[in-house]
């Protein structure tokens, strides 16, 4: 039995050691690490909103055109000559909405590069 108490205090030795090593390089790292993982992080997640804000309005823009060109076509009797148009406006009206928000991030990396 005295010998298990040894090797149970030495394990845990070895824990404790090994714990109070990893706390002291937790500490060194301190809250700048974790700021820059933050900051990572949110930038990250505003790069994936960004890029889903896109894709939606491209694939809005076609849509809402392209079903107002059907609508005129069915009303008109114009097959398919309204929905092509409505397609190739929303194509217009997507890639608009594209390169304004490219404009914008441009104008916030250089708003941010001034401070």
């Amino acid at each position: 039995m005295g010998q298990d108490t040894g090797r149970n205090d030495k394990a845990r030795d070895n824990r404790l050691d090994a714990l109070e090593t990893r706390l002291k390089v937790a500490l060194e790292e301190g809250p700048d690490r974790r700021a820059r993982q933050g900051a990572e992080k949110r930038e990250r997640s505003r790069s994936e909103g960004i890029a889903w804000r896109v894709s939606t309005e491209l694939v809005a823009s076609f849509l809402v055109c392209g079903l107002v060109g059907w609508w005129v076509d069915e009303w008109a009797d114009t097959r398919p000559f309204a929905l092509i148009v409505g397609l190739l406006l929303g194509g217009v009206v997507g890639i608009r909405n594209v390169y304004r928000v490219a404009r914008d991030m441009t104008r916030d990396a250089e708003g941010k590069e001034d401070t």
